[in-house]
Formats: C-alpha cells, sequence, structure tokens
C-alpha cells in the first residue's frame, strides 16, 4: 500500500494514512491518502496502537504533524 502512495515504507516513520473517505473527519480536516502521522500533541506515533490513545486522550483537540512528501505540515484540529 505504502508503495503505491509513493511513499517509502522504511524511511516513515508514523502511521500511513492509507485511505480517507469523503465524509469522514479526516477529509474535511485535509488528510490525504499517503500523509504519515507523525506526532499528535507532541507525542511520537510509531505505530496505531500509538496513535489511538493519543487521539482519544485530548479533549480540546489535537496538534498533529504529519509527513507529505517531503513536506513536514502541523496543523491544530477540533472536533
Amino acid at each position: 500500500a505504502a508503495q503505491e502512495l509513493g511513499v517509502d515504507p522504511f524511511s516513515a516513520r508514523g502511521v500511513m494514512v492509507s485511505a480517507v473517505a469523503d465524509n469522514a473527519l479526516a477529509a474535511r480536516m485535509g488528510f490525504e491518502p499517503g500523509d504519515v502521522i507523525r506526532t499528535v500533541n507532541g507525542q511520537q506515533i510509531r505505530t496505531t496502537a500509538d496513535l489511538q490513545p493519543a487521539l482519544s486522550s485530548a479533549t480540546a483537540g489535537w496538534r498533529v504533524t504529519i509527513q507529505r512528501g517531503q513536506q513536514q505540515i502541523s496543523g491544530n484540529f477540533r472536533l
């Protein structure tokens, strides 16, 4: 899946977004297939096991850093 999206699976450190449904919250927040989630609220994300508690522990929102191609992008997200 990573190679199909143009992501080197050996250099990507984080959780790769493989698909985003059109009406999903992730789509409204601007996530795209191939994005690699690197940090959530300052916590380094390496596996989906890291991601799940990081997303559920925030009450006011999330500060997320992703890798998109050669670019690192950070943003604040609220429900």
